[in-house]
């Protein structure tokens, strides 16, 4: 018995102390994003988790970047194991709110989105989330969205996406839906996005690509991805509601891609605002903020 009330007591004494050390780290950590122009505010702050975790509260949270961009969510809650302290789990309670530079406000209604934050021995940053049935009113839905996130050999970020059961709602078009969506890629310094792979399928039209894409100097999408499709017909089937394909349009596509069979392969390229796919003109690009 008194072996144990003293292991009590020392881990006692040990979580007090780490609990200390835990909150000026994240007080360290929230002034330098600060810093970076990046704040969390909350309504209401409470720290616990005794006896196995280290635990904040935050009601009403509010992240904002540089004015540029804004999200409000009904409650976070940011809890690490007191004997693994460097990896911290983040639960977000929705329905989030949202503003952009560019963007109308939207409410983004989610079922508790998890995050799990890891930092390795020269505290860099690796990043799992998933965002369970999420929904935005006027563009669209996932009944899944995963995100990883890890630091790259080059120096950059790379990043991985996949969504299952996607709808897109476009204003004035029809919605454009996707089963499965796989993203690959290795976001540099600059701004430059090196896409390893991508890859979207719905029903039996599979579609991918690489490359690379960035923002030219008035943020629109700028770069080229080689592209494939297993089905020519059925991806331009899919397509023409969205990017507005006329019948020319459409024969002249068949005609230059049908040379290679079903199984098309043409450039996908962003340039001067506009979107190509091979020689032909798709669409016009709006700068993304």
């Amino acid at each position: 018995m008194a072996a144990v009330l003293l292991l009590a007591l020392l881990w006692t004494v040990y979580w007090s102390v780490a609990s200390g050390v835990a909150e000026r780290r994240f007080a360290e950590e929230r002034a330098r994003l600060a810093a970076e122009g990046v704040t969390l505010a909350c309504a209401r702050e409470d720290w616990g988790g005794y006896p196995f975790h280290f635990e904040l509260t935050c009601s009403s949270p509010a992240l904002e970047w540089e004015n540029r961009g804004r999200v409000e969510a009904s409650g976070l809650l940011l809890t690490a194991l007191a004997y693994a302290p460097w990896q911290i789990v983040a639960l977000l309670d929705g329905p989030s709110n949202f503003t952009a530079t560019g963007v109308r406000e939207g409410t983004a209604s989610h079922q508790r989105a998890i995050a799990t934050l890891t930092y390795d021995q020269d505290w860099k940053l690796k990043i799992s989330a998933e965002i369970p049935a999420l929904s935005i009113p006027g563009l669209g839905s996932a009944a899944l969205l995963m995100l990883h996130t890890r630091p790259s050999a080059t120096g950059g970020t790379d990043i991985a996406v996949s969504a299952r059961d996607v709808k897109l709602q476009l204003p004035g078009k029809p919605s454009l839906s996707m089963a499965e969506g796989e993203f690959l890629g290795i976001l540099s310094s600059g701004r430059t996005l090196k896409v390893e792979r991508f890859h979207l399928q719905q029903d039996a039209v599979n579609y991918s690509g690489s490359g690379s894409v960035g923002l030219d100097n008035v943020n629109r999408l700028s770069g080229k991805l080689d592209t494939q499709t297993n089905d020519l017909d059925g991806l331009l089937t899919i397509l023409s509601p969205h990017l507005q394909l006329t019948e020319e349009k459409k024969a002249g596509l068949r005609a230059m891609l049908g040379l290679l069979g079903n199984e098309a392969r043409a450039p996908l390229i962003a340039k001067d605002g506009i979107l190509y796919l091979g020689p032909f003109k798709l669409t016009e690009l709006q700068p993304l903020y």
